[in-house]
């Protein structure tokens, strides 16, 4: 964005006296960084490398290795394909992004040949060497290759061999999904209202990334929350201003290594039901009276509505945790209102508190002495939506329960979910960083620290704070909550959506590496605002964008106040037919998306999938960011150029069912095609041998699609109440086709209650003879209706 359309938003959006005092917030952090001193950027001592190794001390589940110039070095095995590896000095991270017990019960070998020393705990082998070279071997090839570390105090910076065609994808939140070549920054960065392909850093970074090469996958994770960057050439590198090198080895196939890397940094909690389904917002409801209008506007336009999300106009004069009195005086009224018909509301939340000594928040939060401070213990002043406000110490458990004690008043006003903004922190400057001055010092669980590494898991610890409060409030209720920011394990507490992105068709394919790339970095949970936030898009483009988002995660229409209306219905009767379509078909796909929840709290394993999941052999898929996997079952290949009414689509070898005609195709390698792409249909496809769970009506249909290659495929389907923590079941389906034969065995896990009826639909044949538990049955056509069973067996004609 260009400082002449900078400066147009920020008064349009923030107001004139709020945009002239971002000089003074500037001349502000400039001031107190002068006064206190930032750490230098430039190293305070000669670079030390270790080369020369002088003792050797094993325990039971790894080895200490000591270096000439007092550099340091523990290897230790978490699980069979799972290695720590930390070089000091320097101070560890807080034990935030690690949940729970990091180990499983394992014994290590440990051999020495000359001076090299070969750990193995299953898996996964680690060779140290005299010079400090560390290679990592799976099934007899070296995967990773280490070479030694540089520490100039406080700085490290450590870097790893790359093989020829290797491809890198994670670091969190970023424009591109194969991040090789390029330079990446670790620091959480609001782009300020707009952004596109050439943004870096964005929201939320995590220093963690997944490698893909012909000699086997690894996923890194770098445990250390200090300011940093990466970079990928014929090296993988990174490094910090401070703390130590604590690096995460995960060996195997990306499903595999998310597995592990969400046992360490914790999994994702099942999120109520009506999370998946649509939400819409928009940044300038000013009025009660303008929601009542838009919620009736989607009635009247058939358009179903799962939650509607209030953003900062519901608040009096932007203060945190207040409701307008006079532009909302029916708040309470209209949560009630819209939660009687079943739309959940959302209301957003910003971390800022008001300096105003007549305002509850802030007057509390001083007696409590919860705000971030300057080092001479004065707080530490940022400028947000509602002029000057102090920032919560989210590091202090005092301040995380003090904040959780004002969700209460929204809960009790029927708010079922609540969406953190603005948390990297962000604060509203002319120049310089849009964040707190980095001489800002926190509380870190007792043990302090500066805004250099406190910045980054600010957002995560905002999460946790709320989350927490939420499961003390309504513990009988799943919490769910939507962030801007966070570090790694913050798939605990929230789910992800990318923010301000621009509204244009670069925008929307950008998007799809996105949310692939957010789901390598352990975030299963995303999606964007339809449409893009920041610009006006045309009725083609909104139509694609919401086809996409329809087949995401995260599915909700948002945009700026600055923009013109997004409501479905302003685009015109076609595009309110294609909206009310692509709403429905998701609701159909809703036992399908839920089991995918499942599937994520279980595994870690994302909603938008790569191409390369079910074939991490074939380099051909490894880049491919224009298409994804929604689940094992579903192929998505979103419209992503204007005017476009056909698409090439790569399909990974096998056989597909389109969805929209039931055309069967198989595929004996990966492979190229042009599909029909007309403008009210988004091109997606189903993997042969799959049972898909689909909402029909009142009933659960069970769609099977049958296999032409003699294969035996494993589907799955969970259901529980859609809420709380009480009873579930899981079905695994197990097709086994040959031929003409299909057999479907039905394994029942739970106590949730099976329905009393379900619907049986077979694609790619018309069932004949077919026995359901020992009994004939007869088909109508392709469908029936049965009571639950536990084996079919059917002749196709």
């Amino acid at each position: 964005m260009n400082i002449l359309k900078k400066i147009f938003f920020a008064i349009k959006s923030i107001g004139i006296d709020t945009t002239l005092k971002t000089t003074s917030y500037s001349r502000y952090r400039n001031q107190v960084e002068d006064q206190f001193g930032v750490p230098s950027r430039n190293p305070s001592a000669e670079a030390r490398t270790p080369q020369k190794l002088e003792n050797v001390k094993t325990f039971h589940n790894g080895a200490y290795f000591s270096y000439n110039q007092g550099l340091k070095l523990e290897v230790s095995f978490l699980s069979t394909n799972t290695a720590r590896i930390t070089w000091g000095p320097g101070q560890l991270a807080p034990n935030y992004a690690v949940s729970g017990n990091e180990t499983i019960a394992l014994k290590v070998d440990s051999t020495q040949v000359g001076d090299v020393w070969e750990l193995t705990a299953g898996e996964l082998i680690v060779r140290v060497s005299g010079n400090a070279v560390v290679e990592y071997l799976s099934n007899g090839k070296i995967i990773r290759r280490d070479i030694p570390p540089i520490f100039e105090d406080p700085y490290w910076t450590h870097s790893a061999e790359l093989d020829d065609e290797a491809v890198i994808h994670g670091l969190g939140e970023r424009t591109r999904f194969n991040l090789r070549p390029g330079t990446y920054r670790f620091w959480n960065t609001d782009p300020g209202g707009s952004y596109g392909r050439d943004a870096d850093p964005l929201y939320l970074t995590i220093p963690l990334y997944y490698c893909q090469q012909q000699s086997g996958g690894y996923l890194a994770f770098y445990e250390n929350s200090h300011d940093g960057e990466a970079w990928f050439d014929h090296q993988a590198s990174v490094r910090f201003v401070s703390g130590a090198i604590r690096l995460y080895v995960f060996s195997g196939h990306l499903p595999q290594t998310l597995l592990e890397y969400s046992r360490l940094t914790g999994r994702a909690p099942m999120p109520p039901r009506w999370a998946l389904g649509f939400h819409h917002c928009r940044w300038g409801y000013k009025s009660s009276a303008e929601v009542k209008k838009v919620l009736e506007g989607f009635r009247v336009h058939q358009l179903p509505l799962d939650a509607f999300h209030f953003d900062i106009d519901y608040m009096d004069e932007y203060r945190v945790f207040s409701v307008d009195p006079v532009n909302y005086p029916d708040f309470d009224i209209i949560c009630g209102e819209m939660s009687e018909e079943g739309i959940k509301p959302v209301v957003i939340l910003d971390p800022g508190v008001k300096i105003d000594h007549n305002f509850g928040p802030y007057t509390t939060g001083l007696e409590k002495d919860v705000f971030c401070k300057l080092p001479d213990g004065n707080p530490v002043r940022g400028l947000v939506w509602p002029g000057w406000v102090n920032f919560p110490d989210f590091s202090n458990p005092v301040t995380r329960e003090w904040w959780g004690e004002y969700y209460q008043r929204f809960l009790e006003d029927g708010v079922a979910g609540f969406w953190h903004d603005m948390n990297e922190p962000a604060a509203f400057s002319a120049y310089g960083e849009s964040t707190l001055p980095r001489v800002t010092t926190h509380y870190m669980e007792g043990r302090n620290g500066n805004h250099e590494e406190s910045h980054n898991l600010y957002g995560l610890l905002m999460d946790m704070a709320g989350y927490e409060a939420i499961r003390n409030h309504r513990p009988d209720q799943r919490p769910w909550m939507l962030t801007r920011s966070g570090w790694s394990g913050v798939q605990r507490y929230a789910w992800k959506w990318t923010g301000d992105v621009e509204s244009t068709w670069d925008a929307l394919k950008m998007t799809i590496g996105m949310v692939l790339g957010l789901g390598v970095s352990g975030i299963p949970y995303s999606g964007s605002d339809i449409g893009g936030f920041s610009g006006n898009p045309s009725s083609e483009l909104y139509t694609r964008w919401f086809q996409m988002s329809a087949m995401m995660a995260f599915f909700r229409n948002h945009a700026s106040i600055t923009t013109e209306r997004r409501e479905p219905w302003v685009y015109g009767e076609e595009t309110t037919q294609i909206c009310r379509k692509m709403i429905l078909l998701r609701k159909r796909l809703l036992p399908y998306l839920y089991t995918l929840a499942w599937e994520a709290h279980q595994e870690g394993a994302p909603f938008a999938r790569p191409l390369s999941w079910l074939d991490p052999e074939n380099q051909i898929l490894w880049a491919v960011d224009d298409e994804y996997l929604l689940g094992d079952k579903i192929l998505v290949a979103p419209v992503v150029e204007a005017g476009s009414r056909k698409r090439r689509v790569l399909f990974p070898a096998g056989g597909w069912y389109h969805y929209w005609d039931d055309t069967y195709t198989y595929y004996p390698d990966a492979r190229e095609v042009y599909v029909s792409a007309p403008l009210e249909r988004i091109p997606f496809f189903i993997s042969e041998g799959s049972v898909i769970p689909i909402q029909e009506e009142d009933m659960l249909s069970l769609h099977i699609y049958f296999s032409h290659q003699s294969d035996t495929v494993h589907s799955y389907h969970y259901q529980d109440a859609g809420d709380g923590f009480g009873d579930y079941r899981l079905d695994t389906f197990v097709v086994r086709c040959n031929e003409k034969h299909l057999a479907l065995e039905w394994i029942k896990e739970g106590d949730y209650p099976l329905p009393d009826k379900i619907k049986l639909v077979v694609h790619g044949g018309v069932p004949d003879t077919t026995q359901v538990d020992g009994q004939g049955i007869v088909w109508d056509g392709q469908q029936i209706e049965v009571a639950p069973f536990e084996k079919l067996k059917s002749i196709l004609k």
